[in-house]
């Protein structure tokens, strides 16, 4: 039939579109099957536009054939054609854990029940959640309602069904009970007597007990008493060991009862179907990890269990379950298994697992989450990245720290575990991590090599992995051993190693209580080595702002300043000229470039704000000729200001200067946001004084001084003749310049004195005064913190170029909260890449890791006039040039210049902390000790009791 006739006549033709069937034909599909149109759903079917084992999504999430045995009512034909394109009848639905059979007993469909049964690949034994097709029917008629005589004639005749098709009538659930266990307890005589009937094997009525300590035979002398005797058989039946047993025992938790039957198994070499079964819900692995029966697991495993093996309904692999519930023992007999597989588990890594089930399952009376991580982590076999991220960006440090475990926490760090990693809500671990622990271990990142601090050899040892950013190419590698593999000659390799190194030091800078800990000797000597290798780029910004701020002065003042231009001051116009220009041209470029590295963290500073007025300003005055002289001369004044702030602003990025520049910032906007709110009453004083000292048009005019000789007489202006003005006066007045002579008092005389006095009291008296003490206390603090200021200030500056030469972090871009409102994606825009340019060399040369530290870790020698050591592997690869230039062979001049001695100030703070570890141990052992006498007084104590019961029995 052709298709244009075929659509005419179908009762819902099908859509034209860019495919044969429309757009969507698996969709169509469907509402085919849900619309009863068959000829649609086999036109679809035949031309095989469509896939019949496809997993429909929200709300249904099953199969064709799923959705078709799953309605009431009967869909035959549908049925038919689908087990006729031999879709699959045994696979179970991950989501609903049911296979189906068991969707056509839960729908009380019984013809499509005897469709699937007449299909030679059916297995009528398969299991939902622990219960075959059989126990689920029988279940099914306790859940009807009292009018259920239709529906229980029903389910009883898809009994039939199933027992005639050869369905194990001893098949137990998950907790053991038994068809005909279920069936007595109902009262169901009729099924009772369909198992008697047609049951393939004898009936066992004494496998499962309920709480009661009742089983199957005990309700059956209570219901049906004359059915007990055709149940007993004369015959000696042999005890049969199936699956369904074994499952029974773990289920009781009779681990004693399992290993005896799955050992008889063995002996007759029939274990292996038992050990590749499951019960809907586990294999015999899986189950007997879940419950903590580590004899059970050891045996299974010994006997050839596969260690990774999942079910469709449960694919933690068995060493997951282990880590989750903190069985450590089963943990070990997995970890010594060969085949045993350490990857991650549906997108956490075992770590991540152990970690998370410290919270749920702490108090399991088997459990040891702290065994389990020990294992995890130092085995030698293992080899897990602690910084793996699951789907939500997560890692495990960020589990434990918002668990509040702080051994966890600390055990994590000591591993390489990173606390600068942030997840998808942008958080890092260092959110939740207590100061006190963080503080702990970097205490415990400064170790000596065992010398007298007095020797020449005495040696501290700082250890920086913590701040080491794992990259995705190279995940392992970070996180274990240096990355000095000769094998990475690749460009993309080269650029995957570069990290921003400072972005947890960036967060702690705004998170109070982590703040105080930047002054830690381990930070301090970070930022330390992270200034010498940035500060050549810094002095290289200054320098070349300094030239084109100096070339854009002198244009200024020698072509506004100097009225009569000789010859020199011509020549030497021009050369600032062109001066100005290239600076203004390399400032385009610079800051252009930062722009589209990170438009919002760009678009964020005031500064990068008043950089681009300077650019707009100095590009008029040094481009337009034809302005007028009075514009150039505004715009000249402008542009002084703009470029002389910018460079004390520039200038005050030195560390030891960014004290000064704070202080300046904090007053600056507590003045601000102080006078903001006190404006109300200033512009009140500003219309109050408009109001009553502006000037009346019928005044009389000031008749002119006839001593006046050949000039006129210049009237003083009047500030109070409109409120823009008065405004303007009053703001003037602030200061304590009042030029009261000039205010005409004489038209209100009481009430314009009473207001300039309340004036004079409440502004700069009061107000003044108030400010200056705001601006004194701020100036206190900030000195009072200056070695955190500049600290902070470093860190910025710092993270800064990491954000220009490297890329920045998530944190960079969402920094303020002022765009959180925006979407991520936009927040994240980089319109290009940093790398991507010719700055690779500039990017390498202000990294740490892992090029100028390959062990993430320095040596300071305190007794040879601070001098640094780098450790590094042997040999040394192709990313060698560092060392040689930090030892001072190297080919760059100026690194040969540059003093690698640490600053005097952070050994002695590092020397501090060792002496403080120091004496805690000292403490320690005396408290050990102490612990020690008391135990054996308690000994001594009790020994004498002894004796003194004794001498009192043999007394009496």
């Amino acid at each position: 039939m052709p298709r244009d006739t075929y659509e005419m006549k179908s009762n819902k033709p099908l859509s034209r579109g860019s495919s044969l069937f429309g757009t969507d034909p698996q969709v169509q599909l469907r509402t085919a099957l849900q619309s009863n149109d068959f000829a649609t759903f086999k036109k679809l079917i035949g031309y095989g536009a469509v896939d019949l084992e496809h997993v429909y999504q929200y709300p249904d999430y099953k199969t064709c054939l799923e959705l078709a045995v799953s309605e009431p009512k009967t869909k035959g034909e549908f049925v038919k054609l689908l087990l006729q394109h031999e879709v699959e009848v045994n696979k179970i639905n991950e989501t609903h854990s049911a296979a189906p059979i068991h969707f056509a007993v839960e729908s009380g469909n019984i013809d499509a029940l005897n469709l699937l049964l007449e299909d030679d690949r059916i297995d009528v034994n398969v299991k939902s959640k622990g219960n075959t097709a059989l126990l689920m029917a029988i279940k099914k008629i306790e859940e009807l309602d009292d009018d259920r005589e239709q529906d229980l004639a029903k389910y009883e005749d898809m009994v039939e069904q199933l027992l005639k098709a050869g369905c194990n009538a001893n098949s137990p659930d998950l907790k053991g009970i038994t068809p005909v266990y279920s069936a007595a307890k109902q009262g169901l005589e009729r099924i009772i007597t369909l198992i008697l009937d047609y049951a393939k094997e004898p009936i066992n009525l004494d496998t499962y007990k309920d709480r009661r300590g009742k089983t199957a035979r005990d309700y059956l002398g209570e219901a049906f008493p004359h059915l007990l005797p055709k149940f007993e058989t004369e015959e000696i039946v042999e005890e049969v060991i199936d699956v369904d047993k074994l499952f029974s025992y773990l289920s009781r938790h009779e681990e004693d009862n399992f290993i005896r039957d799955f050992t008889k198994l063995v002996k007759k070499n029939e274990h292996r179907q038992a050990l590749a079964s499951n019960n809907g819900m586990h294999t015999m692995l899986q189950s007997a990890t879940e419950k903590g029966l580590h004899r059970v697991v050891a045996s299974l495993l010994l006997f050839g269990a596969d260690p990774n093996a999942t079910c469709s309904s449960n694919t933690n692999r068995p060493i997951a379950i282990a880590c989750q519930y903190g069985y450590y023992k089963i943990l070990k007999l997995f970890v010594d298994n060969e085949n045993t597989l350490f990857d991650s588990v549906n997108s956490e890594s075992l770590v991540q697992i152990t970690v998370k089930g410290m919270r749920s399952y702490a108090k399991t009376p088997k459990a040891d989450f702290n065994k389990c991580l020990e294992i995890l982590l130092k085995h030698p076999k293992i080899n897990i990245n602690v910084n793996h991220l699951d789907l939500k960006d997560n890692t495990a440090l960020h589990y434990a720290a918002r668990n509040g475990d702080q051994d966890t926490v600390l055990e994590l760090l000591r591993n390489g575990a990173c606390v600068g990693l942030r997840n998808k809500f942008n958080e890092p671990p260092l959110a939740d991590i207590n100061a006190k622990t963080l503080e702990t271990f970097l205490d415990e990142c400064i170790t000596t090599n065992g010398e007298r601090p007095s020797d020449d050899d005495y040696e501290i040892h700082m250890k920086y992995s913590f701040l080491v950013y794992p990259n995705n190419s190279y995940e392992n590698e970070i996180s274990k051993v240096p990355l000095m593999d000769n094998s990475i000659n690749n460009h993309k390799e080269f650029d995957a190693l570069l990290a921003p190194e400072t972005d947890a030091l960036l967060y702690m800078t705004r998170n109070s209580d982590l703040r105080p800990l930047l002054k830690h000797p381990v930070i301090t000597s970070f930022l330390y080595l992270k200034w010498q290798r940035i500060s050549c780029l810094f002095y290289s910004n200054i320098t070349f702002y300094s030239l084109f701020w100096l070339s854009l002065i002198l244009y200024i003042i020698l072509g506004y300043g100097v009225e009569k231009k000789q010859a020199l001051v011509e020549s030497l116009n021009i050369i600032t000229y062109i001066g100005t220009i290239i600076g203004l041209l390399l400032l385009i470029l610079r800051e252009l470039f930062q722009l589209l590295v990170s438009p919002t963290r760009y678009l964020q500073s005031i500064e990068n704000w008043m950089e681009i007025m300077l650019i707009f300003v100095t590009a008029w005055i040094v481009c337009s000729d034809s302005a007028e002289e009075s514009t150039k001369q505004q715009l000249s004044a402008v542009a002084i200001l703009l470029s002389s702030a910018e460079l004390v602003l520039l200038i005050g990025q030195f560390p030891t200067l960014s004290t000064n520049i704070v202080m300046l910032r904090t007053v600056s906007w507590n003045f601000f946001k102080f006078l903001l709110w006190y404006c109300i009453l200033i512009i009140a004083f500003a219309l109050s004084f408009y109001t009553l000292f502006r000037k009346e048009e019928n005044d009389e005019q000031t008749p002119p001084n006839p001593n006046a000789v050949g000039k006129e007489e210049e009237e003083e202006e009047d500030f109070f003749e409109d409120p823009g003005r008065s405004l303007f006066k009053t703001i003037v007045m602030l200061t304590g310049e009042f030029d009261a002579g000039s205010i005409k008092f004489s038209t209100f005389p009481v009430t314009s004195h009473l207001i300039f006095i309340v004036f004079v009291f409440m502004i700069p008296i009061v107000l003044f005064n108030l400010l200056n003490g705001l601006a004194v206390s701020d100036t206190q603090e900030i000195r009072a913190n200056a070695e955190l200021v500049g600290h902070i200030s470093r860190v910025k500056l710092i993270s800064y170029f990491e954000s220009v030469l490297i890329g920045s972090g998530r944190s960079s871009s969402r920094s303020n909260s002022c765009l959180s409102w925006l979407p991520s994606s936009i927040q994240d825009l980089k319109i290009i890449k940093p790398k991507t340019l010719c700055i690779k060399f500039f990017a390498k040369r202000i990294s740490l890791f892992p090029f100028f530290l390959p062990k993430y870790r320095i040596i300071v020698k305190p007794n040879q006039d601070n001098k640094i050591e780098i450790p590094h592997a042997e040999p040394l690869g192709k990313f060698s040039d560092d060392y040689e230039d930090i030892e001072g062979r190297g080919t760059c001049c100026l690194a040969r210049c540059q003093n690698y001695r640490l600053n005097i100030e952070i050994v002695k703070n590092a020397k501090l902390v060792i002496s403080k570890k120091t004496n805690v141990s000292e403490f320690d052992e005396i408290k050990d000790l102490l612990t020690k006498y008391e135990t054996k007084m308690e000994n001594l104590e009790n020994t004498l009791k002894k004796v003194l019961q004794s001498l009192e029995t043999y007394h009496n």
